[in-house]
Parts: structure tokens; C-alpha cells; sequence
């Protein structure tokens, strides 16, 4: 009896600590503490390391998951990191790493205008692209109706951004790629004159239609703050991702197609 009665007590046991033992999601790609060294270690991780916008897998302080909504939300108090784990499949996984009072004052600052973006672009996401009628360099008309039935594929941008400028050879590659895919439309909204943009596009090509004088638009109706802003609007005319970046772009519209 003693001999069962020790079986099923190890059985409990094992059975017991495998229920309760936390997944392992892998260590830090880099370390908190030389992210947070200074300024400069923060913004290189944050532009190598980092994609908000993409899809990945939320974890609290205590590696348990949360809603992306919930991790941003914590993001934008300016209180926490957040720190990417090296995955061991194909999935992304962001795990919030609490501030100390040593941390720098502008990298506080940072993350926190930055969780504060990133969730009012998750919201975005799932509405309906407001009522447009876009008319472009060449005088074609866009609205809703000449757009329905087809992938919508909006840069917001203005001449004097250099990251809207930088990112154009990426975006004209991705044009590119898909020119035989008569159902995605690219169409980029600027904030410039159509004499200023038509000078501009003769030095810097651009492959996307370009619509001209909407900064009313991108400021008062989108009310974006942050430049480039992509959209990506599906057949049924809701918004399925809004990206700051051609690279995150080119992810998203890729999962899109292959639905």
C-alpha cells in the first residue's frame, strides 16, 4: 500500500509542477540593462530590435500573456520597456520590463509617447477608411466607391520627411512585386503642392499614384501625428493594419494577399 500510495503521490507531484511551471519564451535579445545604459543604446535596440505594429505575442512582467491592447496601454504610462525574446519558433514575443527610478528621464518620455502612438494605430484598426475623394497628379478620382472590390494600399508622407523619402526605393520594389495583381491599388496622400510634387517625383521616382494638397486630411480627419504612416485597407473597406515603416508594410501586405 505504502509502495502505491508513493506512485501517486510522485504522479501528483510531477503532474502538479508541470501545470504550474511558466513557458519558456526564450531570453532577452538584448539585455534591459544595456538598453536603458543611455540614449543612444535605447534608440539603436528600438530601431533594430523592435516592431510594434507587427503581429506578436504580449506578456506581462511575470511572462504571463495580456492583450496587445493591455501591453500598449502599460507601454504609454511610461513605466515599462519592452524587452524582445529570442523565439524559439516563428512567433514574436514582447515581454514588459518594469522601470527602476535610475532610468533616464527621456527614454521615459520616449516610451511613453511611443506606447501612446503605437495603441492609437492598434485602434485604427477594424474601421471603416473615413469618406475620401482623392484626386491625383494625373487627375484620376479615388473614393470608395472606385476602390471597392480592391486592397487599398495608403502612404501618408510630405516631401520634407526624410524617412517618407528614404523608404521609396522599398516601396517601389514591393509596387514591383505585385504588378500583376490588378486588385491592390497603391495610393499615396501628400501634404505638397502638385507643381512642388511634380518637380520633386522628376528627381525621386515614385511608383505609387501620388494625391496632392491633403494635409487637411492626413491632420484633421486621420489625425496622424507621426510620418510615414502606411494603411492597408482590405476589399471591404476596413482597415487591417496601419504601419510606420515600409519593412512592417511589406509583412502585412504579404499575410493579406496570401488569405
Amino acid at each position: 500500500m505504502k509502495k502505491y500510495f508513493a506512485y501517486f503521490l510522485l504522479l501528483f507531484l510531477l503532474t502538479f509542477t508541470s501545470c504550474t511551471q511558466k513557458p519558456d519564451y526564450g531570453n532577452p535579445v538584448v539585455k534591459p540593462v544595456a538598453i536603458l545604459k543611455d540614449m543612444i543604446s535605447f534608440l539603436t535596440y528600438q530601431e533594430r530590435n523592435v516592431r510594434l505594429s507587427d503581429d506578436f505575442t504580449a506578456l506581462n512582467t511575470d511572462f504571463e500573456i495580456i492583450t496587445k491592447e493591455s501591453f500598449l496601454k502599460l507601454l504609454s504610462s511610461g513605466e515599462y520597456l519592452p524587452v524582445r525574446l529570442i523565439s524559439k519558433d516563428s512567433i514574436s514575443y514582447y515581454r514588459l520590463y518594469q522601470l527602476d527610478g535610475s532610468a533616464n528621464a527621456d527614454i521615459r518620455l520616449t516610451l511613453k509617447s511611443w506606447g501612446i502612438r503605437e495603441l492609437a494605430l492598434l485602434k485604427l484598426e477594424g474601421t471603416s477608411l473615413p469618406d475620401f475623394n482623392f484626386i491625383d497628379l494625373q487627375g484620376n478620382v479615388f473614393t470608395k466607391e472606385t476602390t471597392k472590390g480592391k486592397i487599398l494600399v495608403l502612404k501618408c508622407w510630405y516631401i520634407g520627411c526624410q524617412a517618407c523619402v528614404k523608404e521609396m526605393p522599398d516601396l517601389n520594389d514591393m509596387v514591383n512585386q505585385y504588378k500583376d495583381h490588378k486588385d491592390i491599388l497603391f495610393v499615396s496622400l501628400a501634404f505638397d503642392s502638385k507643381d512642388e510634387l511634380t518637380a520633386f517625383l522628376r528627381e525621386k521616382p515614385f511608383l505609387y499614384t501620388v494625391v496632392p494638397d491633403q494635409q487637411d486630411f492626413m491632420t484633421n480627419v486621420l489625425h496622424l501625428h507621426t510620418y510615414p504612416t502606411h494603411f492597408i485597407i482590405n476589399k471591404q473597406g476596413k482597415i487591417i493594419k496601419v504601419v510606420n515603416d515600409s519593412k512592417a508594410l511589406v509583412v502585412a501586405l504579404k499575410k493579406e494577399t496570401l488569405k
